[in-house]
């Protein structure tokens, strides 16, 4: 009886798999390190089918062409021959971060749905630009900030509905970033998992703690957060921790896979009672990194969001139901986000 159910379970999760009809034909333009580690395998897990793979370079075009994988996939260096394609729906951006702008704006001037990748431009009046012209075309518009959909996250959102959140601390401090403009195409992750998870804030202070150190303090509200972004630190030993103090007890986000949650002890008349004896420190484990178990759930496409957030997209074209609108970032959604990078250089000049 028990080994035919879990027949059965395992029979319908790889079906899963396997049925995930599209009716729509999409192009990707970009093919670099990012799109080939996360964006791609996930593309083809979900059995997108892409006609066309844009690149700039005409070298990296002919290996393309050469290799099995994309064997029926039309490899151009032209985003003119993609986006005048009808039968071309959707097209995923992930290019060089500075050209996201000028591709959006390419690929909604034709109507066609959009996943830009982060950041899908570099200034709050390029982003007001975009909304415009989505608005004034109709097009559907996604963009690539997949730590919305990490299962950690969408977790302590979870908790912390309904909870008095009393402050928080964000660490995000990694290596050196001399290829862009780190603040939006680094710090835009953290900036906005703040505003997505407690709201839109005000800035209170800012500080350039270095020449690679950036601190601020916000407010949403009546909570008050610290947030500390820096380059200065190793991309071979990365902090990314987020700290959230609630009258429960304390929230604690390592990386984006690990969630804990240690309750606040109780009081007696107003005195600690691990003051008057002592007890054991007691930490639940809400989300944990799975590193023993080969399976999909426990991969960090999904883990870091990835899957979700491509899935989300691509069901929303095809016009299937989705579960992820909650999270989904959408253009108008990061209104608050480039207002509050837009602060942050206006204060810091």
């Amino acid at each position: 009886m028990m080994s035919s159910f879990i027949y059965r379970v395992r029979r319908l999760r790889a079906k899963s798999l396997l049925t995930h009809p599209c009716a729509h034909q999409y192009a990707f333009v970009g093919m670099g390190n990012h799109s080939m580690a996360n964006l791609y395998p996930v593309l083809d897990l979900l059995h997108v089918p892409l006609k066309y793979i844009c690149i700039q370079s005409s070298h990296k075009a002919k290996l393309i062409s050469s290799n099995p994988a994309f064997k029926h996939v039309i490899v151009t260096t032209s985003l003119d021959t993609v986006l005048s394609d009808p039968e071309v729906s959707a097209v995923f951006v992930s290019a060089t971060p500075s050209s996201h702008y000028s591709i959006a704006a390419s690929v909604l001037q034709k109507g066609k749905a959009l996943f830009v990748e982060k950041p899908p431009c570099q200034t709050l009046s390029q982003l007001e630009s975009l909304v415009a012209l989505q608005e004034s075309t109709g097009s559907y518009v996604q963009v690539g900030l997949q730590k919305r959909y990490a299962p950690a996250i969408r977790r302590l959102k979870a908790c912390l509905k309904g909870s008095t959140v009393c402050n928080y601390s964000l660490r995000y401090c990694v290596g050196r970033y001399p290829e862009g403009d780190a603040l939006t195409e680094l710090f835009i992750h953290p900036i906005d998992l703040v505003l997505h998870i407690f709201g839109s804030a005000e800035v209170l202070a800012v500080r350039q703690a270095s020449c690679q150190t950036l601190v601020m303090m916000l407010s949403h509200g009546n909570l008050v957060g610290t947030v500390e972004l820096s380059t200065g630190y190793s991309w071979m030993a990365p902090i990314e921790e987020l700290i959230v103090h609630t009258s429960a007890g304390v929230y604690t986000l390592s990386g984006i896979d690990t969630l804990s949650f240690q309750p606040m002890g109780g009081s007696f008349a107003g005195i600690p009672m691990e003051k008057i004896r002592h007890r054991n420190v007691s930490v639940e484990y809400l989300c944990r990194h799975d590193s023993f178990s080969p399976t999909l759930q426990a991969s960090t496409w999904v883990e870091h969001g990835f899957y979700h957030e491509l899935k989300d997209f691509v069901d929303h074209v095809e016009g299937h139901s989705t579960c992820c609108t909650v999270c989904r970032p959408t253009l108008q959604s990061l209104f608050p986000t480039y207002q509050l990078i837009n602060t942050c250089l206006h204060i810091l000049k």
